[in-house]
């Protein structure tokens, strides 16, 4: 199996979270997946380092889209975080959660250049522990 690793520095985002970019030569489902498409996006959250996971799995002209909340960052509004670098690419959210902390996430698929979510293909929101 080979694997590509990218660290990718983002200006703007409210938190300090660090993203990595990796590519395996096949699928990985995660906890969540998108509705309705045979889990062509997944994610997961990670306790161990408070890593956001999000997996796009279908070479289908989409990307997968993590929408969350978490404890430390205010806002009304989602924190979006695109996986928009095709199949069997794997996007790490650093997040660096306080341990007395949460995230809530669901994934989607959407439209990166317009970064439209396709409100249809998302998963449930799954609650999580950062402890």
């Amino acid at each position: 199996m080979r694997a590509v690793l990218a660290v990718l520095p983002l200006a703007g985002i409210a938190s300090a979270a660090e993203y990595t970019v990796t590519y395996t030569s096949g699928p990985h489902t995660g906890d969540k997946c998108t509705w309705a498409n045979s889990c062509a996006g997944s994610a997961s959250f990670v306790h161990d380092g408070d890593h956001l996971l999000v997996w796009d799995k279908a070479g289908d002209g989409h990307s997968a889209v993590v929408e969350y909340e978490r404890s430390d960052v205010g806002g009304s509004d989602y924190t979006r975080d695109w996986n928009h670098y095709g199949k069997y690419a794997k996007l790490d959210v650093n997040m660096n959660i306080p341990e007395d902390g949460w995230i809530t996430y669901r994934v989607c698929l959407g439209e990166y250049g317009s970064r439209q979510v396709l409100r249809d293909t998302c998963s449930s929101f799954f609650w999580e522990s950062a402890g």
